[in-house]
């Protein structure tokens, strides 16, 4: 934990120097335009199902319980844009948690990322994008059980592809508010996955902002039959807090 927190504060370090560095102004149309969000919080409930090699293991955890497990964490979500047109985005979420279920032990480790790219339209201070991408979903569990199972441990691994639109209103000098929904998995990897967030930006500073706001993902994967069958039917969900960057 403390090695993620040293971490984290380099991150953080670093990209506000940068930020500080480039002080020309950073919406010309000639240049890229690039914004990070490190190490923001999603302060993530999850409600859902989820069963690992056959065995049904109980979802429905409020952030508080998540925190109070809480192993380490890593999150940052990275984007640039070119002359307003075309850009890209990718997000990461990395969370290790030792949950307790009554009888069972679980070590849990799960990891979120993704990359996409977007064509953006300017229509009267209205900034839509819409974007495709994939979504890696990484979930290692380990289940310490009491009597002669012994122990059960089970890693899967999937792409989602996704499509998706993102608004933002720059309705007043220092405020927008931005709004994302996109849908995916189309049984390629997951049966469906959807996801929302709505946040609003406030920007008192050329190059440094905040944001607030709420999250929801939603995903239905499920593989392997009888005691090897693999599956997660949860959504998370929770509010989101960080500090925007941008050159």
């Amino acid at each position: 934990m403390r090695s993620i927190l040293k971490m984290s504060i380099i991150v953080l370090v670093i990209a506000l120097v940068s930020a500080m560095a480039h002080g020309q102004e950073p919406n010309s149309k000639d240049n890229w335009e690039f914004n990070l969000a490190p190490m923001y919080l999603w302060a993530v409930s999850i409600n859902g199902d989820q069963k690992v090699k056959g065995i049904e293991v109980d979802l429905d955890v409020t952030f508080s319980e998540i925190f109070d497990n809480l192993n380490g964490a890593l999150t940052f979500h990275f984007e640039g844009v070119h002359k307003q047109s075309w850009g890209f985005f990718t997000d990461l979420n990395y969370i290790v948690l030792n949950p307790d279920d009554g009888a069972i032990d679980i070590n849990y480790t799960q990891i979120l990322a993704e990359m996409a790219v977007f064509y953006r339209l300017i229509e009267q201070g209205l900034i839509i994008d819409g974007f495709g991408g994939l979504r890696y979903s990484s979930m290692d569990v380990e289940l310490e059980l009491p009597g002669p199972q012994g122990d059960v441990d089970q890693r899967k691994d999937w792409v989602d592809p996704y499509v998706g639109l993102r608004w933002k209103w720059n309705f007043a000098e220092m405020w927008a508010a931005r709004l994302r929904t996109d849908v995916g998995g189309f049984s390629i990897g997951s049966d469906v996955t959807w996801n929302v967030v709505g946040l609003l930006d406030f920007k008192p500073w050329k190059n440094v902002g905040f944001f607030g706001g709420y999250r929801m993902l939603y995903q239905d994967y499920s593989t392997g039959s009888g005691n090897s069958k693999f599956s997660y039917d949860a959504t998370m969900h929770g509010p989101a807090l960080g500090l925007n960057i941008t050159w």
